[in-house]
């Protein structure tokens, strides 16, 4: 008998995060709504461990896939990867660091359903502490508002964030994928404003708390600095892509607002007389300049 279509196929890019899948697996599981697959990405994770519990975890489940990328490719190449394996009506994008509340699925479904103007849908996402964490938010000159507030109805935003939202397919033979040369970071805003821009498609949030993301505690970073200076290089370097993408009109404004981050970082070490703190102060000038600069010499997709 030949299987039936899912509705929806979760794509999940994973690297390690073996503790993160063992809350994120079991709670997908435990949908409400049954027309669902799940495509797990493995971006080359060191960890076996963690391809060994997928493994383990799906073995018995035909709705679940693990495929395994064998170099390591980066967040947007990884997601795309997924977003092309892809056959249901709408994907969703889930992190592997989420936890998602059994009526998930139930509640998007039903409201993209019931509204054809969506193209992008999320809802609120809240933090581990259970605080609502920035699902969402505004594009205005030239700055990113992450949008933290309780509302009412379905609203439409600028951008979602690609923590845990869904996508019609058809968008994707739109308007193409995500945005491979932003690497990690602002790949969903950029892909949500191409959406508002480029087609008639609505990007909306809606305000059920459904979903949680679980986040390190700052004092278990330590390891992963070398992490956490990608996201601060990439974080300052897609912001001028967006910008010269989309309103260039505020590129010196931008640039003048890092060079005021700088100057607060070499000063503010003096003023509080902590000379320790002075070697970190350099190292965030460093990536601040590193990524300011990769963003004003990249070439812009054509």
């Amino acid at each position: 008998m030949q299987q039936r279509k899912s509705k929806v196929t979760i794509v999940i890019p994973n690297y390690n995060g073996r503790e993160h899948l063992q809350r994120l697996l079991p709670s997908i599981v435990n949908q409400t709504y049954g027309e669902y697959d799940v495509i797990i990405i493995d971006d080359c994770s060191p960890d076996r461990a963690a391809v060994e519990y997928v493994k383990e975890f799906i073995a018995a489940r035909e709705n679940m896939q693990l495929v395994e990328n064998r170099g390591n490719l980066g967040f947007a190449k990884t997601c795309n990867k997924g977003f092309k394996l892809a056959t249901a009506d709408y994907v969703c994008l889930l992190t592997n660091d989420t936890e998602v509340k059994s009526s998930f699925l139930d509640r998007t479904v039903e409201i993209m359903d019931a509204d054809s103007s969506i193209g992008v849908l999320s809802c609120i996402i809240l933090d581990g502490d259970g605080n609502n964490w920035f699902s969402r938010g505004s594009f205005r000159a030239g700055i990113r508002v992450n949008l933290r507030d309780d509302f009412e109805g379905v609203r439409s935003v600028d951008w979602v964030a690609g923590t845990a939202c869904c996508y019609r397919r058809e968008l994707f033979d739109e308007i193409g994928l995500l945005d491979e040369d932003f690497v990690m970071y602002h790949e969903d805003i950029d892909f949500c404003l191409r959406v508002r821009q480029e087609t008639d498609y609505r990007v909306c949030v809606f305000p059920e708390k459904l979903v949680i993301h679980y986040r390190q505690p700052l004092e278990s970073q330590a390891p992963n600095l070398a992490r956490e200076d990608r996201k601060y290089y990439y974080c300052h370097r897609n912001h001028i892509l967006l910008l010269k993408r989309y309103c260039p009109q505020y590129l010196p404004k931008i640039l003048l607002h890092n060079l005021r981050e700088i100057i607060d970082l070499l000063v503010v070490p003096i003023l509080k007389r902590e000379p320790r703190s002075f070697p970190s102060s350099i190292h965030a000038i460093i990536l601040i300049v590193r990524g300011t600069l990769a963003g004003l010499m990249k070439r812009q997709r054509e």
